[in-house]
């Protein structure tokens, strides 16, 4: 039993490849059939760049991209950032997206862009509230711009980190 959960272990902190994530999450179903690409990931996790075509499985009536496609897209990136970047740190954490917002302000008639991007500061305070407390939670903003370099859509997207040694001081 011990020899299983050190190869667990092993695997959940080994740092993964930029190239295997890319190809993981593009062929994630939910993303997958929204036509979500992730298409570039900075060297040190901080920024990524996502497409969300347009096309028939995520097109509405009024041929417009699905608000809940746009609102996928959203999803999964923060959370995968925050964990690379503390893996490269040798810091295992648990990291989860807590809540979502978003405001349609344009139909989405063409491809959106998004750019996920995470500051320096943002990890510098992320790890001293880490440290004094064990958690910390932080709002990302994300635009939708489609090809004309218009705002179609904007999320805000709760993200939350907790350092799985900092159980104790936690109360669970």
């Amino acid at each position: 039993m011990k020899r299983i959960y050190i190869a667990i272990n092993y695997f959940c902190t080994m740092k993964i490849p930029k190239f295997a994530i890319k190809f993981v999450l593009n062929i994630f179903p939910p993303l997958l059939f929204n036509r979500i690409v992730l298409k570039e990931i900075s060297d040190d996790f901080m920024q990524m760049r996502v497409i969300i075509r347009r096309v028939l499985f995520n097109m509405n009536f009024h041929k417009t991209i699905f608000g809940g496609s746009i609102f996928s897209a959203c999803d999964p990136y923060f959370p995968t950032m925050y964990y690379h970047i503390f893996a490269n740190k040798n810091r295992k954490l648990i990291i989860w997206l807590k809540s979502a917002e978003i405001q349609y302000s344009r139909p989405a008639n063409s491809s959106l862009e998004l750019h996920f991007k995470i500051t320096k500061e943002d990890v510098l305070i992320a790890e001293k509230t880490l440290d004094e407390i064990g958690k910390f939670e932080v709002w990302h903003t994300v635009e939708a711009v489609n090809r004309k370099g218009i705002v179609c859509a904007k999320a805000k997207m709760l993200v939350y980190l907790r350092d799985d040694k900092m159980k104790r001081k936690l109360g669970f």
